[in-house]
């Protein structure tokens, strides 16, 4: 069964949570930016749905950053991947700057999506 938009922002949801997560505790600076990013987005609901998910089960962030990227490279190519990486980017400036953790997720995203679809630097 192919992935389905819903799906496709839920997972940018889950990738959100890892990012947010991956230095030890989801500061609300994170999700504040977070909710400011994606406000008026079309599937907001999704997204944040999503992303309140994952911080209430716990999901390792290996986990969740599997399992999303698992749905990004089943969905395919997708103009918002590149818009999406500002997002994660900005997401782990918005405190005390970008921790090794971090840009190491943001590089993980980047190179895989890279490697499989047509993503602008």
């Amino acid at each position: 069964m192919p992935v389905t938009k819903e799906q496709l922002f839920e997972a940018f949801g889950e990738i959100l949570y890892a990012l947010a997560a991956v230095d030890g505790k989801i500061q609300q600076e994170e999700k504040e930016l977070i909710m400011q990013a994606i406000k008026h987005h079309r599937y907001e609901y999704d997204i944040l749905l999503s992303f309140k998910q994952e911080v209430t089960k716990a999901r390792t962030i290996t986990d969740a950053f599997t399992k999303a990227m698992k749905t990004f490279r089943e969905y395919g190519p997708f103009d918002g991947y590149s818009d999406f990486k500002i997002i994660l980017e900005n997401l782990a400036q918005s405190c005390q700057g970008v921790s090794p953790e971090e840009q190491q997720l943001i590089d993980q995203f980047h190179k895989e999506l890279l490697s499989n679809f047509r993503m602008h630097d």
